[in-house]
């Protein structure tokens, strides 16, 4: 009994991560609407009802409230375990059949994407022209390679790839398909709706990715039945 109470936050801890909060939502809405140059952390002060000292004693600089906005949104909360360490990426991992791995991925993606598009979009255009925040952008970017290769390799474990499709090309194009960018692009500026985009990206990525079951037989040394227009009965 006594451990279960030592792990629940109290009312001090409490009050803060609520100011936390306050604040990365209202940097988050100044930021999309403003830009990140134009934003000031007197104004997010203002929006999120909090003194300016409060957000300087919290996050120190502009530059660490969106790279803390960036990491909770791609996470979907507060906890501090990674992408990979996450039940549903796991959960994709593990996934034994491929074009359901690649539909998983999707999903997964489209529900980043949905929380974190116009993040993604603030930090892009704001690396032209503040180097800390192009080395943060290279970062995520890499980060983001190196998670989404795991599913490459997955693939090619499974014999999955498309013949002759390498895991560096089959990660590059991962990478490529599903990227925050575009769903930005095709959700918030074609209004696509979230459905759409997921299923368009899974089938994307089954396309590009994934050889075809006729292949997959050849490669495994199977002729189809029809073969040559008759059946291995009828041969």
């Amino acid at each position: 009994m006594s451990e279960v109470v030592k792990t629940q936050p109290g009312r001090r801890e409490r009050k803060a991560l609520a100011t936390r909060h306050r604040v990365l939502d209202a940097a988050e809405a100044l930021f999309v609407r403003d830009g990140y140059a134009a934003t000031t952390m007197t104004a997010i002060a203002e929006a999120a009802d909090v003194a300016v000292q409060t957000v300087y004693a919290v996050f120190r600089t502009k530059r660490s409230i969106l790279a803390e906005l960036l990491e909770v949104r791609t996470v979907g909360d507060d906890q501090q375990a990674p992408l990979r360490d996450r039940q549903d990426w796991q959960s994709m991992e593990r996934e034994t059949d491929p074009r359901r791995q690649v539909a998983m991925l999707a999903a997964i993606a489209t529900r980043i994407g949905t929380r974190i598009a116009a993040l993604t979009e603030v930090m892009a255009a704001a690396a032209g022209s503040d180097p800390e925040i192009a080395a943060m952008y290279r970062q995520r970017q890499r980060a983001r390679y190196e998670d989404q290769r795991a599913l490459a390799e997955s693939l090619s474990r499974k014999g999955a790839l498309r013949h002759g499709l390498s895991r560096a090309h089959a990660t590059d194009i991962i990478w490529t398909l599903a990227n925050p960018r575009n769903h930005h692009a095709l959700v918030s500026e074609r209004r696509w709706t979230t459905d759409e985009y997921e299923h368009w990206l899974a089938r994307q990525l089954a396309s590009a990715l994934l050889a075809d079951q006729a292949q997959l037989r050849e490669e495994a040394g199977q002729l189809p039945a029809d073969h040559c227009g008759h059946s291995a009965v009828e041969r």
